[in-house]
């Protein structure tokens, strides 16, 4: 039963995410009500149940039969998944928030090809409340802020969500984790050949890497 409680809390924390993802920063979080992209319906609480919901409706509005993007219901089980982990003492508060924000970054970085900044200053937020600053971390804010300024090739999102990343790596990890996610993203430059390449999902992957090894 708790294991059942932790996972729709979870999920219900995923779908809210995927709220932000979709509309921050151009839309309000809060108004217009819940509704299809598609047609603009006004969704029902029962077509918003979390994971449930696309399950039973196929991936489609109920209502005109849009498709719904995968990617809601991944980040929904993500999310559940998360809070199961943190519930049963698995990963620590420290290590979830950065997972989420790991998560949520990612998929934003991939949509938008841009960063929020101010969502990355929420969660950052929350892990210093479970950490404590170190020089690492202020070095990167240096170097993003660098980088903002005179517009380096370099996206400063990537050192920001490296600065994240230093209140649970050291520092020789950190490195080993930028290299890795450079071979990473060397190797879908060299088989896709895409017009760009969002860096920080290949920084996220490579984090989980390094944490479990």
């Amino acid at each position: 039963m708790k294991i059942m409680l932790l996972m729709f809390v979870g999920a219900s924390i995923g779908s809210f995410l995927s709220v932000v993802i979709d509309r921050f920063p151009e839309k309000s979080l809060l108004f217009p009500a819940s509704h299809c992209n598609h047609c603009k319906q006004s969704l029902k609480w029962w077509d918003m149940i979390p994971v449930l919901s696309q399950l039973v409706l196929g991936f489609k509005c109920r209502y005109c039969k849009g498709k719904i993007p995968y990617w809601y219901l991944g980040l929904e089980l993500i999310a559940a998944g998360l809070i199961v982990l943190l519930g049963q003492g698995l990963i620590s508060c420290l290590q979830c928030i950065l997972l989420f924000t790991g998560t949520i970054l990612s998929i934003y970085d991939i949509k938008h090809q841009e960063y929020p900044l101010m969502v990355w200053g929420v969660f950052t937020f929350l892990a210093l409340l479970f950490s404590s600053l170190n020089w690492v971390f202020c070095t990167f804010i240096i170097l993003s802020l660098i980088t903002e300024k005179y517009r380096l090739p370099i996206g400063s999102g990537d050192f920001f969500y490296l600065a994240s990343l230093s209140l649970l790596f050291p520092l020789t990890e950190l490195l080993w984790l930028i290299q890795l996610a450079s071979l990473f993203g060397l190797l879908i430059f060299s088989i896709f050949k895409p017009k760009s390449l969002p860096f920080i999902p290949y920084l996220f992957l490579a984090s989980l890497i390094v944490q479990v090894r």
